[in-house]
């Protein structure tokens, strides 16, 4: 599961879907997230934020903000 924060509230935010859309500038990756605030957004992936304060730091996880919805 990927992480982000919502661009609305600032809240928590599940990466949903990924798909990649055509542009006169080439392919654009758009992302489909949705916050516990249960807003939804469809957005560039570059356009996502990762912070330390969203990452889950139960033990196994990742305890860094790593960049994982960058993945391709």
């Amino acid at each position: 599961m990927d992480i982000t924060t919502c661009p609305d509230c600032g809240a928590p935010a599940d990466i949903v879907d990924r798909h990649v859309l055509e542009s006169t500038d080439g392919p654009v990756e758009h992302a489909r997230v949705r916050c516990v605030a249960r807003h939804v957004f469809f957005l560039p992936v570059a356009s996502l934020v990762t912070e330390p304060s969203v990452v889950d730091r139960r033990p196994g996880r990742p305890s860094t903000a790593t960049s994982t919805y960058l993945r391709r």
